[in-house]
This record gives structure tokens, C-alpha cells and sequence, in this order.
């Protein structure tokens, strides 16, 4: 059985970097969305801190087997590259799924 895992991003943009962040990151999932393993993802803003964007991805597989088949993905290099060069400050975190809850 395939794990499940929940990816989330905290993203540190400033104002002027985030219309291209935004911009790569809608190409990529153009990508994602057709991975075998993807499940679902959300790209939200803080509220209260405009250069704080969390990315919320639900994948079927381990944090190893993600990072060995999906890291490594052509699609990823542009992406990759940007956050180097616009000096995007990026930290992630892995989560297993204790409760679930949805809609009646």
C-alpha cells in the first residue's frame, strides 16, 4: 500500500516576485496534476502577511519516493531555477494524515 502524504511549502515572496512565482507555479501544476500519484493541492495567502504564500499538496507516496520521482521531473527545472534567482525563501514540511473530516 502507497503511502499518503501532505507536502506544505511556506513561501517567503516579495510583492515584485510573486506575479512570476504565481505564473511558473500554474505552469508546473499543468504537469502535476496529470502525475499518477498527485491527489490535490492549494496555493493560499496569508491574510495578514502579503509575502507569505503556503503551497498544500496531497501526494500517494513516501517523502523518499516523492523526492526521487517527482523532484526530479524536467518540468521542475524552471521552477527550480527561479526560486534560486529571485531569491524565494522556501520551507518545507511533510505531514501524515491522523483524522479526516468532509462535508456530508
Amino acid at each position: 500500500m502507497q503511502d499518503k502524504i501532505t507536502l506544505v511549502v511556506r513561501f517567503r515572496i516579495s510583492e515584485f516576485a510573486k506575479e512570476e512565482f504565481t505564473a511558473k507555479l500554474r505552469d508546473v501544476f499543468t504537469h502535476i496534476v496529470k502525475e499518477e500519484t498527485f491527489v490535490e493541492a492549494s496555493l493560499v495567502q496569508d491574510m495578514r502577511d502579503l509575502e507569505s504564500i503556503l503551497n498544500y499538496e496531497v501526494w500517494n507516496e513516501s517523502p523518499e519516493s516523492f523526492m526521487k520521482n517527482q523532484m526530479s521531473k524536467a518540468y521542475r527545472a524552471d521552477f527550480e531555477k527561479m526560486i534560486v534567482d529571485l531569491k524565494i525563501d522556501r520551507t518545507p514540511a511533510w505531514y501524515s494524515t491522523i483524522a479526516e473530516w468532509k462535508k456530508a
